[in-house]
């Protein structure tokens, strides 16, 4: 078994850079009907959100251990060095990595999805918006965090890719940066894009259409007490930075 672990925040886009992954795999997309999904006949298994009731995610992958050659999983809404694959959840390296029967020689690569802090604060704010008003139907029911905890994962994981050299892909670049993302591609999951990214599909827009997704800072509101939790955290200004994005005065 080849282990890929794919780190992401919700509504960061990372389920359509994952369909992306997954088509030039196998030559088609995953419809995230389910929590582990079978991919074609040559072994490629996908388990969706694993850090959402490990118990169930390592149920799944052992019932089909025999099948699996390659498994690609994301962890949701995380810290940059979270993986289910130890006893403590943090990540130290690949020797650090060993439970369940899987050993660590099995962990091939482990990337980052991130996206630009605005717009993927305002997306989430959106879906916390629409399920408020009983406006979204079938996904999961919790509230995302937009705070201070937040903040937090989003930090981490930017740092894990600034500092750790965990390779990432902003969600900005693999939608306009044919040469960043096919790069990506092929450095982490040893895959050409044969495809390209016309019709690859995610998940629901928390805005209901994927127009403008460079722009959804402008299209919503951010509390005042969000704001001022920006405002007065330098170590965020220096990371959105760093990464390349703009901070914005809010």
């Amino acid at each position: 078994m080849r282990v890929y672990e794919i780190l992401a925040l919700s509504r960061s886009g990372h389920h359509t850079v994952v369909n992306w992954i997954i088509k030039n795999t196998v030559g088609f997309q995953c419809d995230w009907t389910y929590k582990l999904t079978e991919l074609g006949i040559n072994g490629l298994f996908y388990l969706n959100e694993a850090n959402h009731d490990i118990p169930l995610s390592f149920q799944f992958v052992d019932e089909k251990k025999e099948k699996i050659k390659k498994l690609y999983l994301n962890y949701e809404d995380t810290p940059g060095d979270y993986t289910i694959f130890n006893d403590n959840n943090t990540f130290r390296g690949p020797m650090s990595m060993s439970i369940n029967g899987i050993d660590n020689s099995e962990f091939t690569s482990r990337v980052i999805i991130i996206r630009d802090f605005y717009n993927l604060l305002s997306s989430r704010l959106k879906l916390n918006e629409n399920k408020k008003n009983k406006e979204w139907i079938g996904d999961h029911d919790f509230i995302l965090e937009v705070g201070e905890k937040y903040i937090y994962r989003w930090k981490s994981q930017a740092k894990s890719c600034l500092y750790n050299n965990t390779p990432y892909l902003r969600f900005e670049d693999w939608l306009n940066n044919k040469e960043v993302r096919e790069d990506f591609l092929y450095k982490n999951f040893g895959l050409i894009d044969n495809f390209g990214i016309e019709g690859i599909f995610g998940t629901k827009s928390s805005f209901g259409s994927h127009d403008g997704v460079a722009k959804r800072s402008e299209q919503m509101e951010v509390p005042e007490e969000i704001k001022e939790l920006i405002r007065k955290d330098t170590e965020l200004h220096y990371l959105i930075g760093a990464l390349g994005y703009k901070y914005k005065e809010i």
